[in-house]
């Protein structure tokens, strides 16, 4: 009998079932794919770098998240960039984020831009809305919203903007409506109040499974592939695991709607497994020669399915300079209908789960999952295990905390 079994072997698996160890635990992580990994994989395609799983970056602001990675790769075989991401706006590209770039557009855009964000609803001081759409109107104005947050994200979830909660928003700028001004006059922003990373650690072999191979490499022979989880079951004193497998406790790091059956279809918790959803993301490698510096550009066209496009030669040193991948929702995607330069992919893969999608009630919804079942020993850890939109760093930074909080428990 297991003290703990882990169900996915994604970065925030991996990771747990490192520092469990490190505890003196006895460990086994389920993992349903044939390798560990998760969102977080790579594959070697015509010289090509291509991180199966999407844009996957390394930087934290969690120092204990750097020594965990640094610790088992050295930081010497990472490059160390300063992010250039885009924008496309019509025409014309910009640099990230929107607000303090407006300056780059011309000057009759600009002042229909200014016009807008100056008259958003924050500002005349009507009350805070409840739902995505209606927030990010009443935060950035008509003219923002129109041409990039709203068709931008009604392509990347998959959803209706009116149909998403507002408790992840800390993902999007906050708008200051002065500090707009003086960039558009100045013809510059002030990079220290960038929304999100300005640099970040990039391996420079092996693409971004670099780290989990790093991560992973004592953990293999914990790690049980080709498990998908059919059954779990609370006995007097262990869980079950597809009938075979027993614990005192269990974590889950995968999504909880794929579980519902599994758990034997809990009816008191069906309306909020049902608010527990996510989308799934095809990535498709093309050639296309490219002299520019960008990493990554973002499309909010609605007349293009896809959504961001990455520079693999500008970030992955051991990749082919002419790399491109596109991410398109899986709605969006129709074989064959994406190519560049009339050239069909070079290859394309889809995510079981790529990101969680912020439906209204979500987080009230995993609140009372994570209320039932955490009393009786069964845990969330990471995006999927909390279901929130956590980039790589913050679930290994969530393992972290919850090893950390055994051992306050004794």
């Amino acid at each position: 009998m297991y003290d703990y079994i882990i169900i996915g072997a994604g970065i925030t698996g991996i990771t747990l079932c490192k520092l469990l160890r490190e505890k003196g635990r006895n460990v086994i992580c389920l993992e349903k794919e044939e390798e560990p990994g998760g969102l977080c994989r790579t594959k070697r395609i015509q010289g090509h770098t291509l991180d199966i799983g999407g844009g996957h970056f390394f930087h934290t602001k969690h120092q204990e998240v750097f020594d965990l990675v640094f610790k088992h790769i050295p930081k010497e075989e990472f490059n160390y960039y300063e992010r250039v991401s885009k924008i496309l706006l019509g025409d014309e590209t910009i640099d990230y984020p929107i607000e303090s770039n407006i300056w780059q557009l011309p000057m009759n855009e600009q002042i229909e831009y200014i016009i807008s964000v100056i008259c958003n609803g924050e500002q005349s001081g009507r009350p805070e809305p409840g739902n995505y759409e209606e927030w990010i109107r009443w935060k950035l104005g008509d003219k923002i919203c129109d041409e990039y947050m709203i068709p931008y994200n009604t392509k990347l979830w998959g959803v209706e903007p009116k149909e998403m909660d507002i408790d992840w928003l800390h993902k999007i700028p906050r708008v200051n409506v002065r500090e707009v001004l003086q960039y558009c006059l100045q013809r510059k922003q002030d990079v220290t109040k960038f929304p999100a990373h300005i640099h970040f650690y990039y391996p420079k072999k092996g693409g971004f499974q670099a780290i989990i191979n790093a991560l992973a490499k004592d953990e293999l022979p914990y790690i049980k592939c080709g498990e998908k989880v059919e059954s779990i079951v609370k006995n007097d004193d262990a869980w079950v695991i597809n009938g075979k497998y027993q614990a005192g406790k269990v974590i889950n790091t995968t999504p909880w709607c794929d579980l519902y059956e599994a758990l034997g279809n809990p009816v008191e918790l069906k309306s909020d497994f049902e608010k527990i959803r996510y989308n799934r993301i095809v990535v498709s490698l093309y050639e296309k020669h490219y002299d520019i510096n960008w990493h990554w550009r973002y499309i909010p066209d609605k007349n293009k399915p896809y959504h961001r496009e990455f520079y693999i030669g500008n970030f992955a040193q051991d990749s082919a300079k002419n790399g491109i991948y596109l991410e398109t929702n899986i709605i969006n995607h129709k074989e064959g209908n994406l190519k560049i330069d009339d050239r069909p992919a070079v290859a394309e893969y889809v995510t079981d789960a790529a990101y969680p999608v912020p439906v209204i009630g979500h987080a009230d919804a995993i609140k009372r999952i994570l209320d039932h079942y955490g009393p009786l020993g069964l845990y969330g850890v990471g995006r999927w295990g909390q279901h929130e939109y956590q980039n790589a760093d913050v679930s290994v930074h969530e393992a972290m905390r919850f090893v950390e909080s055994l051992d306050r428990e004794g």
